[in-house]
């Protein structure tokens, strides 16, 4: 096996990882033709490397005659335990985004990308950063072996689908109405559903309604005032009974398809599931879309939370990419030889 060695990511390396990038873009679209075009274009792809230069720590595997063979940058993301993102993020994490590593086209991944990750995992240490989350394509099973080798795994997927009508449809007679301002009390009564939901097993995410509370009502007020963004409520027996907010795109740029909408708070009560409203729902949200003249639909969903999964693909959703999670025993830093 040939051996590499690593150094900090410098301005020389920025072309060979733009076209390292873009080579493996190319071969993502032929499997997700919705992904960006834009990004098979070295000097697309450069200028994103060049930009992580700025906000991230970056090292570079190079081989004896000093060629790069794979580079992977890494940021500290420190989340307030009073945010809305604390429902979802660990409070202290790395995160290894998609579009901040890659290996030479012709490269054994598994043997590159091991060195790199040990390095900034070192150095994570000594900052007290246990959890790394990479950002890993769907479509290439060498490059997911290689971070499954590290000792990570599926944590959450990312998925797109066009605006296409479903091709099923709900059993239970839905009315859809769009959300106002005057409803943030059912809006946050109704994502906190969600939130429930994904502190059962096995998903195990942390309830942090009690910390959060203030933060997500604001946040939700804001989205609710927004023309941009759209929040339909499901009414079934005459009950409020689900809800799933819409937007902009947002997301790795990668993986964001050019005009795309993204389905943020889902959710659908306990005794509503599995009768058609959340069908209803997603519906609803494409039809919204489409008026708006968006072209496509991301999303993300946890990997554990089986109803999710099944609920996603069924409707037409495809998995263009793995966030994948590795948590480090953090007896680790003081219990060393």
């Amino acid at each position: 096996m040939e051996k590499f060695t690593i150094v900090d990511f410098e301005e020389l390396h920025l072309d060979a990882a733009g076209a390292f990038l873009a080579s493996r873009h190319r071969a993502e679209r032929r499997r997700f033709p919705l992904l960006p075009e834009r990004y098979e274009d070295a000097a697309e792809t450069r200028e994103l490397v060049r930009a992580a230069m700025g906000y991230a720590e970056g090292v570079a595997a190079v081989d004896g005659d000093g060629a790069l063979a794979g580079f992977l940058f890494t940021y500290r993301n420190l989340v307030d335990p009073s945010s809305p993102r604390a429902r979802y993020a660990a409070a202290r994490e790395s995160m290894l985004l998609a579009h901040t590593h890659a290996v030479a086209p012709d490269a054994e991944p598994s043997a590159i990308y091991h060195a790199p990750f040990a390095v900034l995992a070192e150095r994570l240490l000594t900052d007290g950063i246990f959890e790394h989350v990479a950002h890993v394509p769907a479509g290439n099973s060498t490059v997911l072996d290689a971070w499954y080798s590290l000792g990570f795994g599926k944590a959450n997927a990312v998925a797109i689908r066009d605006l296409s009508p479903l091709r099923r449809s709900g059993t239970r007679a839905v009315e859809i109405r769009r959300a106002t301002p005057d409803d943030i009390d059912i809006v946050q009564r109704l994502v906190d559903e969600e939130a429930r939901f994904h502190a059962t097993s096995p998903i195990f995410r942390p309830y942090v309604a009690e910390q959060t509370q203030r933060a997500v009502r604001a946040s939700l007020m804001e989205s609710l005032e927004r023309d941009t963004d759209v929040h339909l409520i499901a009414r079934a027996e005459g009950e409020d009974a689900g809800i799933i907010d819409v937007g902009p795109g947002r997301g790795s740029p990668l993986y964001v398809p050019p005009g795309a909408a993204y389905i943020g708070d889902t959710a659908v009560r306990p005794e509503f599931r599995g009768t058609g409203v959340g069908t209803a729902l997603v519906e609803a949200g494409l039809a919204w879309a489409r008026e708006r003249g968006f072209r496509a639909m991301t999303l993300h969903f946890a990997t554990a939370n089986a109803l999710s999964s099944s609920f996603w693909t069924g409707l037409g959703f495809e998995v263009a990419m793995w966030h994948l999670r590795r948590r480090i025993d953090e007896r680790i830093a003081s219990h060393r030889p």
